[in-house]
């Protein structure tokens, strides 16, 4: 089993914690940088971020009912579903983002555009490829876990992407 963490500072990008991996002398793949995974529902808070900034409020109402997609080229119909199975009518923004309601995620999606969302992941620092569908509103684009760090860090700076800081300084062993 693998995993990895990472930590830095919103304000100033210091990462003060990178763990690639559990051995380095086992594996010199670094999971925090190189791996790319869906980050599911981690994902959301950009797609509410950019709904807020395309003139949403916490207050919008959105219907949280069945959604069905165009079929695509292999005649298939694409239906999400919440966690639960469940629909729960009229849903205010912010209980939506609050309950990672998936239905009504990808609602804002569709209503604020594919395409700018992905913009809007870019200036939060998301550098990977991002499909662009519906299924983006749920994570479905892989991403690295340093990304959606730097991404999270746009939040706590008050809007502000900050460069991942690796390396202060470098020291000889006199601290020279």
């Amino acid at each position: 089993v693998q995993g990895a963490i990472s930590c830095m500072e919103p304000h100033t990008g210091k990462v003060r914690v990178m763990v690639g991996g559990r051995d380095f002398t086992e594996s010199q793949f670094n999971r925090a940088v190189q791996s790319r995974r869906q980050p599911g529902s981690a994902f959301k808070p950009i797609i509410y971020a950019a709904a807020l900034d395309r003139g949403m409020s916490p207050g919008t109402l959105i219907l949280d009912a069945p959604y069905v997609s165009e079929r695509n080229p292999d005649d298939e119909a694409w239906k999400p579903k919440n966690y639960s199975e469940e629909c729960f009518g009229p849903t205010l923004l912010r209980t939506a983002l609050a309950e990672s309601r998936n239905v009504v995620t990808v609602k804002i999606l569709r209503e604020i555009g594919v395409d700018y969302a992905i913009q809007y992941a870019r200036k939060m620092g998301i550098e990977s490829h991002l499909y662009p569908d519906l299924s983006l509103a749920l994570g479905s684009s892989g991403l690295s876990l340093l990304e959606i760090t730097r991404a999270y860090a746009v939040f706590a700076n008050g809007g502000n992407l900050v460069k991942p800081l690796f390396i202060e300084r470098v020291l000889d062993r006199n601290g020279e």
